[in-house]
């Protein structure tokens, strides 16, 4: 039996020249080999990568970054037309608050508020009932580029108990779904996306599991 050992870095290796791949061992944020491509851009072999909380996260009367919902690459510009990244999280409303929830698509190298907003997603408003729900993002990159070259469709869905009261008055029988397409970003500088929640003043809720993963890069 043979094998191949490869030492993890923590930067990508120099590009390699046309028609020839490098292969590497990356250990950020997680240890996995990677090829590089004479394009400059780097790929993953083996498990997608994957991010998720591990505590409650409560508030989101303002904008707050949902603490599971980041996922690094480790080499700025490696989006790719068709990457997909797709977050599910609960959320547990109290009578409190009754304006609109508002999820933002955020990209950079923060992993906070501070990246840029990419795309916003806006549900229709919320009313005074306690309320349980499950939300899913979905993102497809359309386009990848600098200046404004970038474009990302987003879908987003909330289940919840209510049929049209609590989380949300979008939809009707509990479903209420949003579509969006951002307009033209520069996809080339950002190593790092993930998702923020506002729920607007009064909310008060309690999330209790985010699971995020990316594919397709």
């Amino acid at each position: 039996m043979s094998s191949i050992i490869l030492s993890e870095q923590a930067s990508a290796p120099s590009t390699p020249s046309a028609g020839k791949i490098r292969l590497w061992g990356d250990n950020s944020p997680n240890p996995r080999a990677r090829i590089g491509i004479d394009d400059g851009i780097s790929r993953i072999i083996g498990p997608v990568p994957v991010n998720g909380s591990v505590a409650n996260q409560t508030g989101f009367a303002t904008d707050a970054y949902l603490a599971g919902s980041a996922i690094a690459i480790p080499n700025a510009g490696g989006w790719l037309v068709g990457t997909q990244y797709k977050l599910e999280l609960d959320m547990v409303k109290t009578a409190a608050g009754t304006a609109t929830p508002i999820f933002i698509v955020r990209m950079g190298t923060l992993g906070t508020t501070g990246d840029a907003a990419v795309a916003t997603i806006t549900f229709a408003v919320g009313t005074a009932a306690i309320d349980t729900g499950i939300f899913r993002i979905k993102v497809t990159f359309r386009t990848v580029g600098a200046g404004t070259s970038a474009v990302i469709q987003t879908v987003a869905m909330c289940n919840h108990h209510l049929a049209a009261t609590g989380l949300t008055t979008t939809g009707a029988s509990g479903t209420g779904i949003i579509l969006n397409t951002s307009a033209g970003f520069n996809s080339t500088t950002q190593t790092i996306i993930g998702v923020s929640f506002n729920g607007g003043g009064s909310f008060a809720g309690t999330n209790t599991q985010q699971q995020a993963r990316l594919l397709g890069i």
